[in-house]
């Protein structure tokens, strides 16, 4: 692809800036669903979390990690309530993302011209998935301790240059220089995860408007009022979340204090990681772990070329079969590693992680081809 292509691609798909703020409410296709209103949902949610993460910050001492939760916790003015926040923000905003990824594939959103889209997307899944790793390694439980450990164990015995960035990324043993630096990076990759978020959305909305609705309708007020319906919605569900379930998918063996000479009987992540953790398990090596998550995602972003369907088809009803597969396949990867470790769970994690596989390298090139014909 020459270089003058490329920049037409990438232009077609993510305008300049400056050209966008002409018109800052675009006209849209009447009648599209609530589950459209994700991507507002998660920059909310995402600005939400910065906000209460620098109050946060601003009592964490690296040094005494889990004392410094339960001091925010216990002493500060409304600590508890802050915390809350943050937590119970966390699993809103990826049950968002989630939710926005798979209706992307049930959809086939990621189609062309949507591919940009599709990728910065997948980019700003990652990256929140490696900044929630992050935010839970700083709570320095008994659970996280060792997940953190066991991180920087394998990141040290690496050789060439991925051990010369795991030593660089996590400067040593587990310890307080480690949260320290852990501390600096959750803050950084959550910026870059909220830059990310902003040209997805530039890239979105070139998108729409790209393609000429057949009942047109002004955003606002239509959708502006759909929106804000969408987020009383996602707060009331937030608010029931984090006064009744505050802890809900999370490890209740992290609340007691680390220990680096007892092991947790299960360590299992939060719910959000699950999947990815338990795809990384299925590898016994360190350098394996890394390269099974990698190509996880790989596998998901590479999504737009493995379909073989023409960018308008609509979804044959064995694509959609085989996507509620694909959901239950995830929710059994993030459960296999959730249970107590037994033969049973570690050989459905395999089966979990082989099917994975084989849904979007075998069956998603074969089924779209098909239904294409």
């Amino acid at each position: 692809m020459s270089t003058d292509v490329k920049k037409s691609w990438l232009a077609s798909r993510l305008p300049c800036p400056a050209k966008e703020a002409g018109s800052c409410a675009p006209t849209l296709e009447r009648g599209a669903p609530y589950a459209a209103t994700l991507p507002a949902l998660i920059t909310g949610a995402v600005l939400f979390l910065l906000a209460s993460g620098l109050v946060l910050a601003v009592y964490y001492n690296p040094a005494h990690g889990f004392d410094s939760i339960q001091f925010i916790a216990r002493n500060v003015n409304s600590g508890w309530l802050i915390q809350g926040f943050h937590t119970t923000g966390v699993t809103m905003l990826f049950a968002a993302v989630y939710w926005l990824l798979f209706r992307d594939i049930y959809t086939g959103a990621y189609r062309a011209p949507g591919e940009l889209v599709w990728l910065l997307r997948v980019k700003l899944f990652a990256l929140l998935l490696l900044v929630g790793w992050l935010g839970y390694t700083l709570s320095d439980g008994a659970v996280s301790y060792w997940s953190l450990t066991n991180a920087t164990t394998a990141a040290t015995a690496l050789g060439g240059v991925a051990g010369v960035i795991g030593r660089w990324f996590f400067g040593g043993p587990n310890g307080a220089g480690t949260l320290a630096r852990l501390e600096v990076f959750h803050a950084v990759l959550a910026l870059a995860a909220l830059g990310t978020l902003g040209a997805s959305r530039c890239a979105a909305r070139a998108l729409a408007r790209q393609t000429k609705p057949q009942h047109p309708v002004s955003c606002h007020p239509y959708y502006t009022s759909q929106t804000f319906a969408a987020f009383a919605v996602f707060a009331l569900i937030f608010a029931v979340l984090m006064f009744f379930a505050p802890h809900y998918g999370l490890n209740p063996l992290n609340r007691a204090a680390s220990d680096s000479l007892i092991v947790p009987a299960v360590l299992s992540p939060p719910w959000y990681l699950s999947p990815v953790s338990a795809v990384a398990s299925v590898f016994s090596t360190a350098a394996g772990s890394i390269f099974g998550a990698i190509v996880m995602l790989a596998v998901l972003a590479a999504l737009p070329w493995l379909d073989r369907s023409s960018p308008n088809s609509k979804r044959g009803l064995f694509y959609r079969l085989l996507t509620g597969l694909l959901l239950l396949d995830v929710i059994g990867l993030g459960w296999s590693v959730s249970d107590p470790a037994c033969t049973i769970s570690g050989s459905l994690t395999v089966v979990f992680t082989i099917w994975y596989f084989f849904h979007f390298l075998v069956l998603t090139p074969l089924v779209t081809a098909l239904e294409a014909k």
